[in-house]
């Protein structure tokens, strides 16, 4: 197996469907040097094609150039002489050549569109100057990209904006507890950012400021715990009403009282 050879005719643009796949099988068989000698039927069983078709490709390869073909014979155990497999030579120069690969599909034209002049600029157009001398417009840059190959202010922005789930390393800093005690909220800090983050987890809720988020989430726990107790919340023990004037049984049922 030649890699080499292999590899000039996966480049080559000359071949093409079968004639490409037969000769990448004689490359495959042959070696550095491109000689190999496979029977037809182990190119066509390689190749999964009949053996006609083994036999018109490598005539049309021979005709082309590409291959030459030495027919052999050998002497039997009987001592009779018969047909041998063939000696294929692969031109490796007319693989690697782009002017003779390029022949079948792309027939060169006999004017000078495309080709350079003796000074290495083109004379004609599309082929681009090889001189650095030669200026040429600057390149169009689409609007979402700048010329250096930077993304957009916009679509960087863009990009700064997009929303995100609670993130897992989420903690309240010394900032956010300092404007937690300049609101005089009633509820525990820590119990109020609890349910709040199980809240936000449970409904995969997504934020893109999520220190604005909680804020909002604080003050809302606060003004529902206010109307669940009909005002404003005892803060400590001391302001709890006392049970027995506020809480304490209907006269009939004290003891003592009347029936």
């Amino acid at each position: 197996m030649s890699i080499k050879i292999m590899s000039a005719v996966w480049d080559a643009p000359a071949f093409s469907g079968n004639t490409k796949l037969i000769m990448l099988c004689l490359a495959d068989y042959a070696n550095d040097d491109g000689l190999c000698w496979p029977s037809i039927d182990a190119v066509a069983r390689k190749c999964s094609v009949s053996k006609s078709t083994v036999k018109a490709q490598i005539k049309r390869l021979i005709e082309r150039g590409y291959v030459s073909a030495k027919r052999r014979k050998r002497t039997t155990e009987e001592g009779r002489k018969t047909n041998d497999t063939n000696l294929y030579q692969l031109n490796v120069n007319a693989i690697n050549d782009p002017e003779l690969t390029e022949g079948e599909n792309c027939p060169r034209s006999e004017s000078a569109l495309g080709r350079n002049s003796a000074g290495g600029g083109s004379n004609f157009d599309p082929k681009p100057s090889l001189d650095p001398s030669v200026k040429r417009d600057p390149p169009i840059v689409p609007q979402n990209q700048s010329a250096d190959n930077t993304p957009s202010k916009a679509k960087t922005d863009k990009r700064k904006t997009l929303k995100t789930t609670l993130p897992e390393n989420f903690s309240v800093t010394e900032s956010m507890r300092e404007w937690y005690a300049q609101q005089n909220f009633s509820l525990c800090i820590e119990e109020a950012t609890a349910q709040w983050c199980d809240a936000m987890l449970a409904k995969q809720t997504k934020y893109v400021d999520w220190p604005a988020a909680w804020r909002n989430g604080m003050r809302n726990a606060n003004k529902w715990a206010a109307q669940r107790s009909g005002g404003a919340p005892a803060r400590n023990i001391n302001q709890v009403p006392d049970r027995s004037s506020d809480f304490s049984a209907p006269a009939k049922y004290r003891k003592g009282g009347d029936v």
